[in-house]
């Protein structure tokens, strides 16, 4: 597949391609040798709204869950830095 660079750097992903890697709104960029590599990444917020609970009525569990959510993603954040 051939894509088009325009004149700010951008390459537009075909729908297909996003779909079928999951790339939302965030991606990794990394480059190796002469490769460019793409990582598609969860946008941390709209992990956190998926796992609020509209009416919730233990909030203390509400909030140790979010947490754990944002730790996941934290971890993720730093392993991809030192891989």
């Amino acid at each position: 597949m051939v894509c088009r660079v325009d004149g700010k750097g951008r390459i537009l992903i075909p729908k297909e391609v996003r779909e079928k890697l999951g790339i939302r709104s965030l991606v990794k960029l990394r480059v190796e040798k002469d490769r460019l590599i793409l990582i598609p990444v969860n946008d941390p917020l709209e992990e956190l709204t998926a796992n609020v609970v509209k009416g919730t009525s233990d909030v203390a569990r509400e909030i140790r869950g979010l947490r754990r959510v944002a730790e996941r993603e934290a971890l993720r954040e730093v392993e991809g830095r030192w891989s």
